[in-house]
């Protein structure tokens, strides 16, 4: 039963009260209570609508929107008791996931290892138990092919499972729950699977349908053939898209779903389902363009299926929602089921399709529109930086899937004006597969870490790909023309813990880099080639205040970058350059020639920034550490 019959049923669910029992019964903290509860079940079974519906009940906001004197009480979590904690799991790794939820918990810590130990530690006496919520571990990742849900399991939800401290909900695939519960003790844990008894509530189902289609036959008929609420859901749109088609059996799955109604819109169904490919082989929940949708799906056929589409809203209504807005329409799949059931029906024919719409795309920045127009000229970095932003966001996922990845990350412009989270996840997933990368994507992603971490814009993204280019010896090209700087030289040399800037007896530029425990503890250099000089450093000069006051630009450094500001006051720092580990030392000689000192060695970068000559101020400096002004 939903519920007692003189209580209403949750407003959000209508239904589903002896799971909401459960988990009111896991977050009151009973002492017969299950410490870890596992609510899964299979995609569409309604697992993320029941924890929405748990959680607004557990939040004194939308609780006051709830009259929970109508409902059963049982179902209703303690107004006394604070709200769970909730760490959402959708777009993340694990690795972000546990780090997410170290903040929440308040830990003060570096390294993974300090979390894991924290959690392992024994609860005080008489402190009641923390609940922990992670909802949506399906969606874990940003992309398809990573299968984060199983890193999640094992490297998040088992340490929180275990902790003395923690009562732990999780929302997650069945796979996971059952890898879980045998490593879980069986009577602290419940695993709530909304397909098996008594969690499968029929009769929610029931209403859900009546809700849909009023009390008619064929509100029962549907109700007692779906498999669960998306079966229905679709099956319910599908008849009210199509009143007047033909007779057909109800469905008892999401497959069936798509296929009736094709057939009841008199379409084959493998055109419906290569209309749905282009949303269903996106990132989950991401909206499609709606200009992109008949040449992706085109691409998909091998033939035009522009008359298809213009001509189907009544076939892809059921399974499709409206997204964007009136001047950026676009469109996404109804639900990631759907989108697992067009994917599984390709089989191995994915790859081919995800080649397709990847070959299509990238046919827009090379120079051939997706309409058959020009779209550019097909050369240079900054065609990527005016290509659609759908592309410049999905695109490395459908090349990684569709076997083209490895060409595109040769191109300097693609590297630089993708998405540098999906890029560099796909990088890594493509590395660790086998194949080799090429060495400007090695490069590349040796510093793609600094990109994401700081959420650097493509200006300062190409100045460090530079730099990092020149560390590696390879030919720094095709990175545009408005760079933060220019490497005139690299030199390797570790463990450098100091560097200045000096004259030499005959008024050449130096740098002086000093190595303790080196021999010798200094070395010099020519500030202008990286060329060894034999000179002791009494034998060198530093730059005189008059020299410094010269200079175009001056300093100011944190552990692991440097901030470049103009010589007069003139709002905020001209650039930063940002290292991927603690800097050795930098400074800057009187014609404004930076000298650096990293975990590689040293470097010098000629500055082209305002002051020096007059190109426009880098971009994307957010997410850095802030300081009121140069030391």
């Amino acid at each position: 039963m939903t519920t007692a019959a003189n209580h209403r049923p949750h407003p959000h669910l209508g239904g589903r009260a002896a799971a909401l029992r459960a988990l009111a019964r896991w977050h009151g903290s009973e002492p017969s209570a299950p410490k870890t509860v596992l609510l899964t079940g299979r995609a569409g079974s309604g697992r993320s609508r029941l924890l929405t519906g748990f959680l607004m009940l557990c939040d004194p906001d939308h609780r006051k929107r709830i009259d929970t004197d109508a409902l059963d009480p049982a179902t209703v979590p303690s107004a006394e008791l604070p709200p769970p904690l909730v760490f959402g799991a959708r777009g993340l790794t694990a690795t972000q996931l546990l780090w997410s939820v170290a903040d929440g918990l308040g830990m003060e810590v570096t390294r993974t290892a300090e979390v894991l130990e924290l959690l392992a530690e024994p609860a005080d006496e008489g402190t009641p138990l923390l609940p922990v919520v992670v909802p949506d571990v399906d969606d874990a990742g940003v992309l398809r092919v990573q299968e984060e849900a199983a890193r999640v399991a094992a490297e998040v939800l088992l340490p929180l499972a275990a902790s003395p401290g923690v009562r732990l909900l999780a929302d997650l695939p069945r796979a996971q729950a059952r890898w879980l519960a045998e490593r879980l003790p069986a009577d602290r844990l419940l695993v709530l699977d909304l397909d098996e008894e008594p969690w499968a509530d029929r009769e929610a189902l029931l209403l859900q349908a009546r809700h849909t289609l009023g009390a008619t036959v064929a509100a029962d008929r549907l109700a007692r053939a779906a498999d669960g609420p998306l079966t229905l859901r679709l099956a319910a749109w599908s008849l009210l898209a199509v009143p007047d088609g033909p007779e057909l059996p109800a469905p008892t799955g999401v497959g069936e779903a798509l296929d009736l109604h094709a057939e009841r819109c008199g379409v084959d169904e493998l055109t419906l389902r290569r209309l749905l490919a282009p949303l269903a082989l996106a990132a989950p929940g991401e909206p499609l363009p709606l200009a992109l949708w008949g040449p992706l799906a085109s691409a998909v056929a091998g033939k035009d299926l522009g008359p298809a589409l213009a001509s189907g809203q009544r076939l892809l209504l059921p399974f499709t929602t409206p997204a964007g807005d009136d001047d950026h329409p676009a469109v996404r799949i109804a639900h990631p089921a759907v989108a697992a059931e067009v994917r599984e029906r390709f089989g191995g024919a994915v790859r081919e399709a995800q080649r397709r719409i990847a070959a299509a795309l990238t046919a827009t920045v090379d120079g051939t529109g997706i309409d058959g127009g020009t779209a550019d000229d097909g050369t240079g970095a900054g065609r990527w930086e005016r290509a659609l932003p759908y592309l410049r966001e999905q695109l490395a996922g459908h090349a990684l899937e569709g076997g083209l990845l490895p060409e595109l990350l040769d191109d300097p412009g693609f590297l630089l004006h993708t998405d540098q989270v999906r890029l560099r996840a796909a990088a890594e997933h493509l590395a660790a597969a086998g194949p080799g990368l090429p060495p400007l994507a090695r490069s590349w992603l040796r510093v793609a870490p600094l990109f994401t971490r700081h959420e650097l814009g493509p200006q300062l993204r190409a100045g460090l790909l530079e730099h990092a280019l020149r560390q590696d010896g390879l030919p720094a090209a095709g990175l545009g023309e408005d760079l933060p700087w220019r490497t005139e030289w690299t030199v390797p040399l570790p463990g450098v813990a100091a560097l200045t800037a000096a004259t030499g007896p005959d008024g050449s530029a130096l740098l002086a880099a000093y190595l303790p425990g080196g021999e010798p503890q200094a070395r010099v250099f020519d500030a202008a080639t990286g060329a060894s000089v034999d000179l002791a450093p009494e034998q060198l000069v530093p730059p005189t205040d008059e020299e410094r006051a010269a200079c175009p630009v001056r300093l100011s450094t944190g552990a692991d970058y440097v901030r470049i500001w103009p010589r007069e006051d003139a709002g905020g720092p001209l650039g930063i350059f940002v290292s991927a580990g603690p800097l050795g030392g930098a400074d800057v000689t009187p014609d404004g020639l930076l000298l650096l000192a990293d975990a590689a060695g040293l470097s010098a970068l000629r500055l082209t920034l305002p002051g020096t000559s007059g190109l426009p101020r880098p971009s994307g400096t957010s997410g850095l550490p802030r300081q009121p002004g140069p030391a």
